[in-house]
């Protein structure tokens, strides 16, 4: 009889109050686990979400410029011109980006795929203070400018548009990267570029830096 109330016991023999509680505060370590990890996923996720369409527009912008710089052209200058390729930081904080090209990029049809003096203009609207980067192109038939100018507004609701050059003439214990360059017949060396937007409520401010080496040097002929 000894025998079978043994197996008895031993068969309803449950899990005690601490067993439970213990593996219950496990789970609950583990579901914890995994919500902190899923949140910051999403969070991660959401952030490059965010930040995907003004990389995007920033790719799009210097990818351009190193389309048009690669095929950088330097004309004989027309009466009134001073010069084929100009940087130049302006009153206000506007920013002028000027030259010729054989190849514009921007609009990338038919009618653009022909000689062009192309200018990049970052101001501020009066009155707004919202900023614009605008793009103006217009057609050449060599030298000589042969119609009229159209913009595009490239980008908008920027906090800071740069353009650095490396001057061909500076010396190698010079500061290579210059805030301003002009020239009648020589392109620089090579160009940086930055574009940033300002911070807000859902991300902190972006920025986007691209180099672009100018391989032509001296003067260029269609």
């Amino acid at each position: 009889m000894s025998n079978i109330g043994d197996i008895r016991t031993a068969h309803f023999k449950g899990f005690t109050l601490i067993e439970i509680l213990l593996a219950m505060l496990i789970t609950s370590i583990l579901v914890l686990g995994v919500n902190a990890a899923y949140h910051q996923a999403h969070l991660i996720w959401s952030s490059a979400e965010n930040k995907r369409p003004f990389y995007q527009t920033a790719r799009i912008i210097t990818e351009t410029f190193r389309q048009e710089l690669s095929c950088l052209y330097i004309p004989p200058l027309t009466e009134g011109e001073d010069f084929a390729f100009e940087l130049s930081y302006l009153p206000n904080d506007k920013t002028e980006l000027a030259f010729y090209t054989l190849a514009p990029s921007w609009k990338g049809s038919l009618e653009s795929s022909r000689v062009a003096k192309v200018c990049y203009l970052f101001a501020r609207e009066q009155g707004t203070e919202k900023t614009l980067l605008e793009r103006f192109e217009q057609p050449c038939g060599g030298e000589k400018i042969i119609g009229r100018e159209s913009s595009d507004v490239v980008a908008e609701g920027l906090s800071e548009f740069r353009v650095w050059i490396v001057d061909p003439n500076s010396s190698p214990s010079e500061d290579l990267w210059k805030d301003s360059y002009n020239s009648k017949d020589t392109p620089p060396k090579a160009l940086k570029v930055l574009l940033k937007w300002p911070e807000t409520n859902k991300e902190p401010e972006i920025d986007f830096q691209s180099c672009i080496l100018i391989s032509c040097q001296g003067p260029l002929a269609p």
